[in-house]
């Protein structure tokens, strides 16, 4: 495949993106009852394309895990998300046992979906995996059917499980939903990505019990390289977490200086880091940067205010040399901001 075609399918999979996005223009006169029918049409297409795309690029071998990330935000839904925040907001105090004891009945709910339908059958020494003695102080219940361990076996096959970190293995669970993306159903496919949306969040609270549990994390899942002493990241994080600006959070329990500063440190790292590292040379766009990524994080609803209301608060210890309603106006409308789609996949997510 040549690089012109290889180009004009990098360009369908922006485009197709685009199109999905909760602020495109054409979702908003599509029926709402036809958005998961659009959403799950586009996400197999994003898929085929992608997969052509990858294949073409190494030789015939597909690297699922970013197929697999690729199709993430397409299938995982807000609800997910909002529900798991509203189940800690409702404890008393948030227990190991008790994100444990989480973990194990979104696993056992989501296989009531039977998303483990079209993987072979499970051999006996698989079954044997199941361990009924290690699962059951989790559940509700007081014994496990054949069928869930059949289901449960089957799914173990895509898991990592170290220590108390359970992680989806992308590669491994990505080439399953692609293999048969066309026969599930939209439901089916949230249903899978729900599923690690809640284990992310579980072995991030787990983290913050016991950073020790980071190290098997980034063992599995390559962190970005550091970048605490890069020019952008030092002072886009000191612009963003002043007091003045975190008391304009949407949510200061979840979003906190250190949320912030580990979004920089993503952002950075990510595709669109290399626009800004590009940009940051440039004298005049290096002032609008910072800017723009305050109003990114205003339109992915981090921040609750309007532009001059948080340009205000960045001018407590930022005196730039422009007014308050010019700095507003560098944090651009939705469609001047370059990394929005990149921040709200990231905030919805995390």
């Amino acid at each position: 495949m040549n690089e012109e075609i290889i180009s004009k399918i990098k360009n369908a999979v922006d485009t197709l993106t685009s199109l999905i996005a909760p602020d495109s223009p054409v979702m908003s006169i599509v029926p709402n009852a036809a958005h998961e029918m659009l959403r799950h049409a586009v996400g197999e297409i994003m898929a085929i394309l992608k997969s052509s795309e990858m294949s073409s690029n190494s030789g015939g071998n597909i690297n699922y895990q970013e197929l697999y990330d690729l199709l993430k935000p397409i299938f995982t839904d807000d609800a997910v998300i909002e529900e798991y925040n509203n189940w800690k907001n409702d404890l008393c105090h948030l227990s190991t046992d008790a994100l444990k004891s989480k973990r194990m009945q979104k696993i056992m709910n989501v296989l009531e979906h039977d998303i483990m339908k079209y993987d072979k059958d499970v051999f006996n020494w698989e079954l044997e995996k199941v361990n009924e003695a290690e699962i059951l102080p989790w559940l509700s219940v007081k014994s496990l059917t054949d069928q869930q361990k059949r289901e449960l076996a089957k799914l173990i096959r895509h898991l990592i499980r170290e220590g108390d970190i359970v992680m989806i293995d992308r590669q491994s669970f990505g080439k399953y939903a692609s293999d048969h993306m066309q026969q599930f159903s939209d439901q089916d496919a949230k249903a899978m990505f729900a599923l690690e949306a809640t284990l992310d969040m579980v072995n991030a609270d787990l983290v913050a019990q016991n950073p020790k549990l980071q190290t098997i994390i980034n063992k599995y899942r390559p962190q970005p390289k550091p970048l605490n002493n890069f020019a952008p990241a030092i002072i886009i994080k000191k612009i963003l977490t002043q007091p003045d600006v975190m008391k304009l959070v949407s949510d200061t329990k979840k979003y906190t200086t250190q949320w912030i500063e580990q979004f920089i440190v993503k952002l950075l790292a990510s595709d669109k880091g290399k626009s800004i590292i590009v940009d940051w040379a440039n004298t005049k766009k290096r002032i609008k940067i910072p800017a723009l990524v305050a109003g990114t994080l205003i339109s992915a609803g981090v921040f609750n205010c309007s532009k001059p209301k948080l340009a205000r608060a960045i001018r407590v210890q930022h005196d730039f040399t422009v007014t308050i309603d010019s700095y507003a106006t560098y944090m651009g409308c939705k469609k001047e901001q370059p990394y929005l789609e990149w921040v709200q996949n990231y905030v919805k997510s995390n």
